[in-house]
């Protein structure tokens, strides 16, 4: 048991320095204001896509994405399953407003683009990490055409527009190189410059997390008791419901724990990054990361050793 505790922790302990990282560099004015903003950009629209464009021009064939159509619509059920149980929860917390709407958000999207692309890569490798994506492409969609707009006023416009980002551009060319075969006679120097981006993702994701929550005064996000309650719930009792979900329709155990690391990673960093941009209050959202990551360096392990046991892995 221990060993399988240590095994998740150690990739969360290493995410969590540059973390730390991020937030000592931010407090003592190392970095500009501007660079949390910087960071987030060059993580958003170059190294995440760089990322997902190595993984499919190199795993995507008709093969495997017929193979993964069952799980990618199991991800599609667990997520309606959430956006369902997040509406009265939320009221709980706070009745109507933006407040609500920024709950609602957090207890349905977390962070798996950041955390859970690095935990998957790092424990299982980049194959795993391409069903890994296609797994959580359901609820990649779902934050862009609904969580987002949860986020920011409401304006006129197609919300399809939303998937006109970096990272879904980079799936579509992705997939279509790696059907065409392009993987086999890739470049050598582009695939470094490809494998390159998975190599910075994680550091700079976790330094982009420090350097949002540093902008915060510390006291105030240790003090909301709705933060806490909001991790507790997102991070450990909706993932056991999803769990026994996912068990009793028939998952194998990766996609188990593929479950777990879509659903039991720290909360996500869109509600710390989108309300400054118009103006509204991002201190519960930098709260519910700063939180949610520390108690997952307690929750997310134990959640993997209890999941290994159950299934006799």
């Amino acid at each position: 048991m221990f060993t399988v505790f240590i095994i998740l922790l150690n990739p969360l302990l290493y995410m969590f320095l540059f973390i730390a990282a991020g937030f000592v560099l931010r407090k003592r004015n190392v970095l500009p204001d501007s660079a949390a903003a910087v960071l987030s950009r060059l993580e958003s629209d170059f190294i995440i896509p760089g990322v997902v464009l190595n993984a499919f021009i190199r795993h995507c064939t008709l093969e495997s994405i017929r193979s993964y159509s069952k799980p990618m619509l199991l991800s599609l059920a667990l997520e309606i399953v959430i956006i369902l149980l997040a509406g009265p929860i939320s009221r709980l917390f706070v009745k109507e407003g933006y407040y609500r709407n920024l709950y609602r958000y957090q207890l349905i999207y977390t962070s798996w683009g950041f955390v859970g692309y690095a935990l998957v890569q790092a424990l299982f490798g980049e194959e795993a990490l391409y069903y890994f994506i296609l797994f959580t492409l359901p609820m990649s969609v779902g934050c862009y055409l609904y969580g987002v707009p949860l986020l920011t006023p409401k304006k006129d416009g197609a919300l399809w527009k939303n998937l006109l980002n970096p990272s879904m551009i980079a799936m579509v060319i992705g997939a279509a190189l790696g059907l065409a075969g392009f993987g086999k006679v890739m470049p050598a120097f582009l695939s470094d410059a490809l494998s390159a981006c998975s190599a910075m993702f994680s550091p700079i994701a976790m330094l982009l997390t420090g350097l949002t929550i540093g902008g915060f005064v510390l006291k105030e996000m240790f003090l909301d008791k709705k933060a806490y309650l909001i991790c507790l719930i997102r991070m450990v009792l909706i993932p056991l419901v999803l769990l026994a979900i996912a068990y009793f329709a028939g998952a194998d155990d990766r996609l188990m724990q593929f479950v777990l690391f879509t659903h039991s990673v720290p909360l996500g960093l869109f509600a710390v990054i989108y309300p400054p941009r118009f103006g509204k209050d991002a201190r519960p959202g930098a709260a519910m990361a700063l939180i949610s990551s520390l108690l997952s360096l307690v929750t997310l392990p134990l959640l993997y050793v209890l999941l290994t046991r159950f299934l006799g892995a």
